[in-house]
């Protein structure tokens, strides 16, 4: 049984990774900006003044680090940019200066981006090796993976890199749905562009996968590719809606989301092979049955 520290506990896969492991044995310790509280395993930090209640690394094994502020929750202003990257890389590196000096740190799981190549080649399957893009997106994960790199002389060091997150709690899938389920729905620009996914607990597991299997280095988290169009039409049939709207056009997503409409105009396909070379079987594979399923647990 591992000691596990989760930074971003809190959120949709820190919640149910904590549960997961919990039930599986471990104990899991949760870092909050709320008062340490011991008894119930949180403990205080704040990673932009660089403090952190050094309680709770004692003993610990394994430390997770999920953080990382909405990349498609706000417009991208200058605020919000150097708020992308103090949520993933100042976290990460206010985590590896505290854990230089816990001495049980065995792994450093860091979970990362999978939209990091660019969108210049749209028919191109990217692999775990290829090299990062020179976009926005490109350049935080790479300096986030940078930052996580720090651990590699310590301890052994996974990186995750997640596609669109399906699960009826949070993540990408709510805000899609919305305007489908009030019969508004409709493709966002051509409809083609490319998106890898995943759901929740094959999410989870993979977590998991990589602690018990003692796994390091770079892997895509995604059981599939997709595009927009087919994604909606599978969110519109499960919710038995139509879509009757035309396709919302690029320069109205543009005016809308500013700079921060290439996520929704464009796309990449990135492949899982490395992953599933090492023996994880993902459950779910199908799209419209994923779908039909995380809205049925809802």
């Amino acid at each position: 049984m591992e000691t596990i520290l989760i930074a971003g506990g809190t959120g949709l896969v820190g919640k149910q990774l904590a549960q997961f492991w919990k039930a599986a044995g471990h104990e899991v310790r949760l870092l909050s900006r709320g008062t340490s509280d011991p008894l119930v395993g949180k403990y205080q930090w704040n990673p932009l003044e660089q403090t952190l209640d050094e309680q709770s690394l004692e003993g610990v094994t394994v430390l997770v680090n999920l953080t990382g502020a909405g990349i498609g929750d706000k417009r991208w202003s200058k605020k919000r940019k150097q708020e992308l990257y103090d949520s993933r890389v100042g976290t990460t590196r206010c985590l590896w200066k505290f854990a230089q000096s816990c001495d049980t740190l065995k792994h450093y799981i860091s979970a990362s981006g999978a939209v990091c190549y660019g969108f210049e080649d749209d028919q191109k399957t990217y692999k775990e090796t290829d090299p990062f893009g020179s976009d926005l997106l490109s350049d935080l994960t790479k300096e986030w993976e940078a930052a996580a790199d720090l651990f590699a002389t310590k301890c052994l060091v996974t990186k995750v890199r997640i596609s669109i997150v399906l699960s009826a709690d949070g993540g990408a899938l709510p805000t899609i749905a919305k305007p489908i389920r009030m019969g508004f729905g409709s493709f966002l620009g051509s409809g083609k562009q490319a998106m890898p996914w995943i759901h929740i607990s094959d999410l989870v597991s993979i977590f998991d996968w990589v602690l018990t299997q003692k796994l390091e280095g770079v892997y895509h988290a995604n059981a599939g590719n997709t595009d927009n169009a087919s994604l909606t039409r599978a969110i519109a049939k499960t919710l038995h809606k139509s879509l009757w709207m035309p396709n919302a056009p690029s320069w109205v997503i543009r005016l809308l989301f500013g700079e921060m409409a290439v996520m929704v105009l464009k796309g990449l396909k990135t492949d899982n092979k490395k992953l599933l070379a090492t023996g994880f079987v993902m459950e779910h594979l199908d799209l419209e049955e994923t779908i039909n399923e995380v809205y049925r647990k809802k």
